[in-house]
């Protein structure tokens, strides 16, 4: 997922450092860890511990992380 992230983060000209990355279990690590911004989404405890945030419950949590709003 890590490769992934820095496949697309390439191709669309983007550092790591502007890109999220959302994940819940201990595969989503490297990806969390490479992003600017790693979110553990109803995460197991040692994912939320290494992510900058952690989200539970309904997933668009995440955009107030981001600046965003929800949808209405």
């Amino acid at each position: 997922k890590a490769v992934a992230l820095r496949e697309l983060a390439a191709r669309h000209g983007a550092e790591l450092a502007d890109c999220v990355a959302i994940g819940d279990g201990a595969n989503d690590l490297d990806m969390i860890d490479a992003a600017g911004l790693g979110i553990a989404f109803n995460a197991k405890p040692v994912v939320a511990a290494r992510a900058d945030a952690s989200v539970t419950g309904r997933l668009d949590a995440a955009l107030a992380l981001m600046g965003l709003a929800a949808p209405a």
